[in-house]
């Protein structure tokens, strides 16, 4: 008899056991992305979808262009009883109210390179900072300290507005460099418009030294506007992201792209993703604000063609 409960025992043990496994790991998981138009939302997007099915869970992803469709994007998701809410790109305060109600409703919210809020779980991302103050002094080597510059931002994204202040604070140590002219870019179809803009400027601001791009495709599109110039000896581009096709451009002979600050989007998607896990399983966190690295790579340390990153 004794032997008999306890073999009911241990079957009970292993089946609960089984069932809190199960349910730890099949968790539903929404990936909010703000468009695909660059290298960084395509490769987070993909790692995540791929991180979620390695741990068991079901993602959940959606690819949104603008804000209102992002909060509808949010409010499907609380309708379908996700566990947790991944946002990336973007600004995620823009998205608060509907974030606000997904908190409420016990739904973890993890920011992946959007920046963050008071109702923001955990932030995976870059140093924003750093990379714009990298950026911006590397502009300012390439251009020997003076000179004029032509800036490419949109406001939209928190980390774009981040990085456009660091080139201010930098660029305020230099008095022989101004910023001559600046223009905002379109989203998601944002070459055509950024070459455009760009050949405006270089028309009514013939004598420019430097563009600083807040991210690489806008860096890319104003490379082809100041080549068709026939300026590429003249102008120096500055981005961030590390994208592939900055380093096209950037292989090119006399490309006026002359550096970008890399980002590692593969690890900050993982991470966002294994962190939402620790949360929903109740895991302890030592950080809620957790720093990929970035590394600056100029034409002089090109990475291997299929690689992220020089070799150190």
């Amino acid at each position: 008899m004794i032997r008999k409960l306890s073999i009911i025992l241990i079957s009970l043990l292993v089946l609960l056991s089984l069932s809190i496994t199960v349910g730890a790991e099949n968790y539903k998981i929404g990936i909010n992305n703000f468009g695909q138009a660059n290298f960084f939302a395509r490769i987070g997007r993909n790692a995540m979808v791929e991180e979620v099915n390695k741990l068991g869970g079901t993602p959940i992803p959606t690819v949104t262009a603008n804000v209102p469709d992002r909060i509808n994007a949010i409010e499907n998701y609380i309708a379908q009883g996700v566990d947790a809410i991944i946002i990336q790109e973007g600004d995620i305060k823009m998205a608060a109210p509907a974030l606000q109600e997904a908190k409420r409703a016990g739904i973890f919210i993890i920011s992946m390179g959007a920046g963050t809020a008071d109702f923001v779980d955990v932030v995976v991302e870059s140093n924003e900072w750093v990379m714009g103050a990298m950026a911006a002094t590397e502009l300012m080597h390439r251009m020997d300290g003076k000179g004029k510059i032509v800036e490419i931002y949109n406001d939209l994204g928190q980390m774009i507005r981040m990085r456009k202040k660091e080139l201010h604070a930098v660029i305020s140590e230099y008095p022989k460099v101004e910023i001559a002219a600046g223009f905002t870019y379109a989203w998601p179809d944002f070459f055509p418009d950024v070459k455009a803009k760009m050949e405006a400027v270089l028309q009514s601001n013939p004598d420019i030294s430097g563009v600083f791009a807040t991210f690489d495709g806008a860096g890319v599109a104003a490379a082809q506007a100041i080549r068709e110039a026939g300026l590429e000896d003249q102008i120096a581009i500055v981005g961030i992201d590390g994208d592939p096709q900055a380093y096209k451009e950037m292989r090119k002979p006399n490309s006026p792209f002359k550096a970008t600050v890399a980002q590692d989007p593969d690890t900050m998607a993982r991470t966002a993703v294994n962190m939402a896990y620790k949360l929903l399983n109740g895991e302890e966190i030592t950080r809620s604000h957790i720093y990929i690295p970035a590394k600056l790579v100029t034409i002089e340390n090109l990475p291997e063609p299929g690689e992220r990153f020089p070799e150190e």
